[in-house]
């Protein structure tokens, strides 16, 4: 046995077309054969190959059209399907980066890191369009495009103008003022009089505020008229718009004098005759379907108005601050938004503190806009849909990227709370593909089920991985995901080939698998597991189902483009502690080393630090986290080569094979003493009937405490207690053990931790 790692283990050099891109690799598989099927999705939705280049051009197209490029961002935000696939293929022929979001993120989060990045622009899915445009006005991006939105966008048409009519005349018709007027509309008394006074002398003071009359008013959405009484003494002309005609017959009873025009807030343009001084739009952007829709009405009105006009948008709801069913928008979406109107000249976000406002009403806000002096310009478009997309020719963009391109920013949770983005290149990504079609025969005979969250590394292999190879890719939604039955009947339906998941995933599925009489035909060949400790039982209740199928473990980081060690686990030694990580892939390198950066020698644990081609070119925008992970490689290949410290425990076998041995942060201290949880989850797991573990530090009386939780046949929790017991230090021992049916996952299918940590302190409460 060698003292020191023989040389030959990071010996992986493989000829691969490292001056290539993703998109000649999925160029070569279209040219290959285009009639296969490339994509499909849970709606019976499939693309060819020809059809997915087709779609993927003419988006790239309007995607170059609108400024995107080398240097771009663009985000997908995105339920899973076949568009999302055809949307993360064009952003690529555009030349730019894409950026993975998951509509689950609150808002906070999504608008930070679209913040950070700079993102130019949001591709969204055909459910999450609205809350993508609310995300782009509130960001750096310049609008949203929504391939699965197959209709042209019309404001008629977004606009539920028979429901809203509906409500507004039963409103209006309510003889209690206040009701008239919207107030205490869900049946609450938490206004009165008062308040309405005070919310009306409000707006209508912003609304008058350093103008000179008399005034040619024009009030959108005028309800029971409360603004028009107190506004009218201003105006030598007033017309009243509303879409009740309830509403504009009321205000026009008590006021002769006013023009009543019954019309939606985008065509009054069509309706009404200007020039005016003033718009007043209160209480009303709240029933606007969405923020293309607040763009019409505002263009609509800014072309009635005089150079120097004004709108005043009142009452205002911020989510931040309520919680609200309609249109509601950050303050930060009106403070940009002479970006998308030309014709307004100035802002004026004004709050209402010192109003004497109560409730909900107090923690709004109202804006003012200023039209400028020159006539109004033409509104930017902020919104395409699939019909925009079609327009455009089925020919790529001349902006194309190269092997040195970023080809994706993908978010990892970071020790100090604040998410890191790995920036890869498509070279990284084509090294990897590469391998997988030398190592495991990936090709055009696959069907890949595609399980993974876009925002999780594995989907990168799972879409350009299976489209490079010429394959079949499955794209399963969160419905399917969700029910283990299905996945089962998706495995067998659609004749599936490779799996690719964390092992707690594909955990939730193998209970099942034994139940089904209709698996012997079934071509599953391959089941790749990563991102999570692998269950020693796992890889032989997978071969019991689907003997011809080779499991393979896969290890690394998203900072090492997705993985880059690999071992064949179809023969699991029951006295291993853990799945071994395995070896190097092609063209990279593995160092185990000490404090001082020196190897370790065999058998000793040490630092695990990854190098060669998959390593990423760092964290997006954050340079000194850069620096502090990504170091000077001491045994380059190339002088500018660098390497990772993973932060994760390892140590060589004598046979060149590593042993994963936990995370640095897996390390707590309990009771003065420091343990590393992998250690006591490794041991557990060797407990007879355990099919899984997991173990978390919880607080407890006096500190820190373990919980233990575990999958099992027939162990009782004094069974497994005694076990620990025996193998492990007293303070190693956890203070609580806790029997699942299996362990919760995240949106990436990664276990829960939280989830588990919240099973103690309802553990508790039980039995206090």
């Amino acid at each position: 046995m060698s003292v020191y790692p023989a040389p030959a283990w990071n010996e992986t050099r493989v000829a691969f077309p490292e001056n290539a891109t993703i998109l000649d690799l999925i160029k070569d598989a279209v040219a290959l054969s285009a009639e296969a099927p490339a994509v499909g999705d849970s709606t019976g939705m499939t693309m060819s190959y020809g059809e997915l280049d087709v779609a993927s051009d003419r988006l790239a197209r309007l995607l170059s059209e609108i400024g995107v490029g080398a240097g771009s961002h663009v985000a997908l935000y995105s339920q899973r399907d076949t568009w999302a696939v055809v949307s993360l293929v064009a952003i690529l022929k555009a030349g730019a980066t894409y950026v993975p979001i998951d509509s689950a993120w609150p808002t906070a989060r999504a608008e930070l890191l679209l913040n950070e990045l700079g993102v130019d622009f949001v591709i969204a899915g055909a459910g999450q369009h609205r809350k993508a445009q609310r995300l782009a006005a509130a960001t750096s991006a310049r609008g949203v495009i929504c391939p699965g939105l197959r209709e042209r966008y019309s404001a008629g048409a977004a606009l539920d103008t028979e429901s809203l009519v509906s409500l507004f005349d039963y409103v209006v018709a309510d003889e209690d003022r206040l009701g008239a007027a919207g107030f205490n509309i869900r049946g609450t008394a938490e206004f009165g009089l008062d308040d309405l006074e005070t919310y009306r002398q409000h707006v209508a003071g912003h609304a008058l505020a350093g103008m000179q009359g008399p005034l040619a008013i024009l009030e959108i959405g005028c309800g029971s008229g409360e603004l028009v009484d107190e506004l009218l003494s201003e105006a030598d002309r007033y017309v009243a718009v509303d879409i009740s005609p309830v509403a504009v017959g009321r205000v026009l009873d008590r006021h002769p004098s006013v023009e009543g025009v019954v019309c939606p807030a985008h065509l009054v343009r069509d309706h009404v005759r200007g020039p005016f001084d003033l718009v007043v739009m209160s209480s009303v952007v709240q029933f606007f379907p969405d923020i293309e829709y607040l763009y019409a009405a505002l263009e609509a009105a800014a072309g009635l108005l005089r150079p120097g006009g004004r709108i005043l948008l009142g009452d205002l709801i911020d989510p931040e601050r309520e919680d609200h069913a309609g249109l509601a928008l950050p303050r930060v979406a009106f403070e940009t938004i002479a970006g998308v109107l030309p014709s307004i000249s100035g802002v004026k976000v004004r709050e209402r503190a010192g109003a004497g406002l109560r409730g909900v009403l107090g923690r709004r806000f109202d804006v003012e806009l200023e039209i400028g002096a020159k006539p109004p310009a033409v509104r930017v478009p902020t919104f395409w849909s699939g019909a925009d997309i079609d327009d455009r020719p089925a020919s790529p963009p001349e902006s194309r990227p190269d092997a040195d391109s970023i080809a994706y920013i993908i978010f990892t949770s970071g020790s100090t709370g604040a998410p890191k983005g790995v920036t890869v290149q498509h070279r990284s990504v084509v090294n990897l593909i590469s391998w997988l079609r030398r190592a495991y025969g990936v090709g055009p005979g696959d069907r890949l089920l595609g399980v993974a969250s876009f925002c999780f590394d594995l989907s990168v292999f799972d879409v350009f991985g299976t489209l490079a190879c010429g394959g079949y890719l499955r794209v399963a939604d969160a419905e399917e995901i969700s029910e283990p039955e299905t996945l089962i009947d998706l495995l067998v339906e659609e004749q599936i080939t490779i799996w690719d998941s964390t092992p707690a995933l594909l955990g939730m599925v193998t209970p099942f698998l034994e139940l089904r009489d209709d698996l012997a035909g079934a071509p599953l060949r391959l089941v790749l597991l990563s991102g999570d400790w692998i269950p020693l039982t796992l890889p032989g209740e997978v071969r019991a189902a689907f003997p011809g199928a080779d499991v393979v473990a896969m290890g690394g980081a998203t900072e090492c483009t997705v993985w880059s060690n690999h071992f064949l686990a179809n023969e699991i030694d029951p006295a291993w502690p853990s799945v071994p990580y395995g070896v190097p892939i092609d063209n990279t390198r593995y160092y185990i080393l000490d404090e001082e950066l020196s190897p370790c020698p065999v058998g000793v644990a040490g630092d695990l630090y990854i190098a060669g081609v998959c390593v990423a070119v760092g964290y997006a925008a954050a340079p000194a986290l850069t620096a502090a992970k990504f170091l000077p490689d001491p045994w380059a290949v190339a002088a500018s080569d660098r390497m990772y410290r993973t932060g994760d425990r390892a140590r060589w076998w004598p046979d060149g094979v590593i042993e994963f041995l936990g995370r640095l942060d897996d390390q707590v201290k309990i009771r003065g003493y420091r343990v590393e949880l992998g250690e006591v989850r490794s041991i557990l797991a060797q407990a007879e009937g355990i099919r899984a573990a997991q173990v978390l530090p919880v607080a407890g009386l006096g500190g820190k405490q373990l919980a233990a939780f575990y999958i099992a046949d027939d162990v009782t929790e004094l069974d497994i207690r005694d076990f620990a017991a025996r193998r492990l230090p007293a303070y190693m021992v956890p203070a609580s053990f806790i029997r699942v049916a299996s362990f919760p996952i995240n949106s990436v299918g990664k276990v829960d931790r939280d989830a588990l940590t919240a099973m103690v302190a309802r553990q508790r409460s039980v039995s206090t």
